[in-house]
C-alpha cells in the first residue's frame, strides 16, 4: 500500500475506494458500525476538535476501554492533523498526570469509568485545556456524543508519510521513566506489509478478535489499524478477557484470526478442560500469540485443548509489530522458540562490544526494518542510544540463533518483565512496597507461576518490631493493588533477613532465588491481573 497523506483518512478512504462502505468494520458486543458509518463518525469528532483549537501537531491523550468511540477517538485526532496518545485503562491518577505532562497533551477523551480519574488530576495539568466524556456526568466535560451531533463531518488535514500521529508509551514506561515511541503512516504501511500480509496474509474475508489493548502496538495494530488497511472487520473487546466472555465471543463471532497473549490462552486452556470445552479454537485461521514470552509447556496444551497451533511472536513498540514470529507446526520449530525474521526485517546478534556473535551464542538483538521509529518522543534520556547511526536499534532483549536459523529469547538487558502482555517495572513495585510501614527494603523479581508464565515475586526485609508471616503477605499484597496498577502486585512474598547486595550497595537481583515450592498456581479466569 502506498500514498501520501493523513494515516486516518489512508484506512478509512482506502477502505472506501474498495467498495467496502457498507461492509461491517468495528463490532463491540451486539454493536456494530459498517466502514460509511465509522468514516462519518471520525469525520465528524474531527470537525468537533477543530471547533476546539485543536491543532496540528498537538496531543490527544485518550483514556477508554476499547470500544467504538475508543477507536473513533483515535482515528479522529489523527484525523484532525493531531497526534493519538492512547494511554492504559488501568492508569492511576498518578500515572495519568505524568502522562499529560509528558506528552503535553492539550485534550483528554475518556469514557464515563474514568472521568473522574482525569478529573482529579486537572488542578496539576493546567495546560489540558478541554476533558471529552463519553456519557459525561462532570460539569467540567464535554459529552463526547453532543459534540458530534453538532458537528459537521470535515476532511482530513493533509499530513505527510512521516508525520507523527501516535505516541505510544514502551517498555520501562512507569512513574519517573517514561518512553513513548511516535509512529506515523510510514510505520503502519510498512508494518501492514510485513505483518498482515506477508506473515498472515489477512484479507476482507477475515474476522478479527484482538483482547489485547488499544492502548498497546499490538491491540492498536491487531485490532484496529491492521484490520482497517486490509480492510476487514474486527471486533473490539472492551472487557476483562475471562474465559466464559471469550468461548461466548468465539461462538456468536465467530473469528478467523485471535490475537491476544500467553496468559490468556493458558486461561482459556485451563478453563476449557476444567469446564468441557472441547476445542474451542479448531476454526481459527490463525491463533496469534504475542506481547509476553511464550512457556514451552502451553503450546502442546494450546495444541490438544484449546484445537489450534499458534503463531509465536516477539514484537517492540518501536516498530510496531514482531520482529521475529513462526508458527508452532513449522518444519524445525520448537516450543519457546520465538521463530524467524518477518519479511522486510533485518536482524542481528552482537556482543558487548557490538561484534558480531555466532550460531549458539548469547547477544543483544539488533534490528532494522521499514517500520522503524526514529527516535523516542521529545529526546528523552534512555539511558543509552538506542537508534544507532547506521540505522539500527539496539534492543534491551537477549537471544541465540540456531544452526537452523530459529531465535530462542534468553532473557533482557535490564530487570524488566512482564505480566499478562504489560510491562513490569521491578523498582516501581518495591518503591510501592517500601512505602508500607511495615517493609524496611524489598526486591522485586519475575518467577514462573505452575504454567510457566511470569508473575511478581517479592523479597521483603520487614522494619524492627514488624513480623513478617501470612498476614502481613497479605496485607502487602492489598496495599500494593491500591498504590498500583492491580496487575503489578506480588503474587508470592518471602519475608528474609537481608538482600544481596554489591561492595557499592547495588541490589542484586539475579543472586535471588523464588523457592519453587513457594510458587503456588496464579489464578487463572478469576485473576484480573
Amino acid at each position: 500500500m502506498t500514498g501520501v497523506g493523513n494515516l486516518s483518512a489512508w484506512l478509512l478512504d482506502g477502505a472506501l475506494a474498495r467498495g467496502a462502505g457498507h461492509k461491517p468494520a468495528l463490532r463491540e458486543a451486539d454493536r456494530m458500525w459498517t466502514f460509511d458509518e465509522l468514516s462519518t463518525t471520525v469525520g465528524k469528532l474531527s470537525g468537533a476538535l477543530r471547533t476546539l483549537k485543536l491543532q496540528r501537531g498537538e496531543r490527544v491523550l485518550i483514556l477508554m476501554r476499547d470500544t467504538l468511540e475508543a477507536a473513533a477517538a483515535i482515528l479522529a485526532v489523527i484525523h484532525a492533523g493531531a497526534v493519538a496518545v492512547p494511554v492504559s485503562e488501568l492508569s492511576t491518577p498518578d500515572d495519568l498526570q505524568e502522562y499529560v505532562v509528558h506528552a503535553g497533551a492539550v485534550i483528554a477523551i475518556v469514557d464515563d469509568d474514568h472521568e473522574s480519574v482525569v478529573d482529579a488530576v486537572r488542578s496539576e495539568t493546567p495546560n489540558l485545556r478541554e476533558v471529552i466524556c463519553v456519557a459525561a456526568k462532570l460539569p467540567s466535560s464535554l459529552d463526547f456524543q453532543k459534540l458530534i451531533d453538532g458537528a459537521t463531518a470535515q476532511p482530513s488535514i493533509p499530513m505527510g508519510v512521516d508525520d507523527v500521529s501516535l505516541l505510544l508509551y514502551s517498555a520501562g514506561s512507569g512513574p519517573g521513566e517514561l518512553r513513548a515511541v511516535p509512529h506515523c503512516q510510514r510505520t503502519i504501511a510498512a508494518a501492514y506489509d510485513s505483518f498482515a500480509r506477508d506473515l498472515l496474509e489477512l484479507t476482507s474475508a477475515d474476522r478479527i478478535l484482538s483482547v489485547a489493548r488499544l492502548s498497546t502496538a499490538y491491540g492498536l495494530g491487531a485490532g484496529l489499524l491492521l484490520p482497517l488497511a486490509v480492510p476487514t472487520e474486527s471486533l473490539l473487546f472492551p472487557g476483562q478477557p475471562h474465559s466464559a466472555s471469550l468461548f461466548k465471543a468465539l461462538d456468536t463471532y465467530k473469528p478467523t484470526v485471535l490475537f491476544a497473549t500467553p496468559s490468556v490462552y493458558a486461561q482459556l486452556s485451563y478453563d476449557a478442560e476444567k469446564n468441557q470445552v472441547t476445542r474451542p479454537l479448531a476454526k481459527l485461521r490463525h491463533a496469534v500469540a504475542g506481547a509476553e514470552g511464550m512457556p514451552e509447556r502451553l503450546i502442546p496444551r494450546i495444541r490438544t485443548v484449546l484445537g489450534t497451533e499458534v503463531v509465536v511472536g516477539y514484537g517492540l513498540t518501536e516498530i510496531f509489530q514482531f520482529a521475529l514470529a513462526g508458527k508452532s507446526n513449522d518444519p524445525g520449530a520448537r516450543p519457546g522458540v520465538c521463530g524467524k525474521p518477518l519479511a522486510g526485517v533485518q536482524v542481528r546478534l552482537v556482543d558487548e562490544d557490538r561484534d558480531p556473535v555466532g550460531p549458539d551464542e548469547i547477544g543483544t538483538l539488533e534490528l532494522q526494518c521499514g517500520s522503524l521509529f526514529t527516535g523516542y518522543w521529545g529526546g528523552a534520556n534512555t539511558g543509552e542510544v538506542d537508534l544507532r547511526s547506521d540505522g539500527w536499534f539496539t534492543t534491551r532483549d537477549r537471544f541465540m540463533v540456531d544452526r537452523e536459523g530459529y531465535y530462542h529469547h534468553c532473557g533482557r538487558v535490564d530487570d524488566l518483565f512482564k505480566v499478562g502482555g504489560k510491562w513490569v517495572s521491578p523498582g516501581e513495585v518495591e518503591r510501592a512496597l517500601t512505602s508500607h510501614e511495615a517493609v524496611w527494603e524489598a526486591a522485586v523479581v519475575g518467577a514462573d507461576d505452575d504454567e510457566g508464565l511470569i508473575k511478581p515475586f517479592a523479597f521483603v526485609v520487614t522494619n524492627v518490631g514488624q513480623e513478617g508471616g501470612p498476614k502481613l503477605e497479605a496485607e502487602l499484597r492489598d496495599f500494593v493493588k491500591n498504590v498500583l496498577a492491580p496487575y503489578k502486585y506480588p503474587r508470592w512474598i518471602e519475608f528474609v533477613d537481608a538482600l544481596p547486595r554489591g561492595p557499592g550497595g547495588k541490589l542484586l537481583r539475579y543472586k535471588l532465588r523464588t523457592p519453587k515450592q513457594r510458587r503456588r498456581r496464579a489464578e487463572t479466569g478469576h485473576d484480573k491481573s
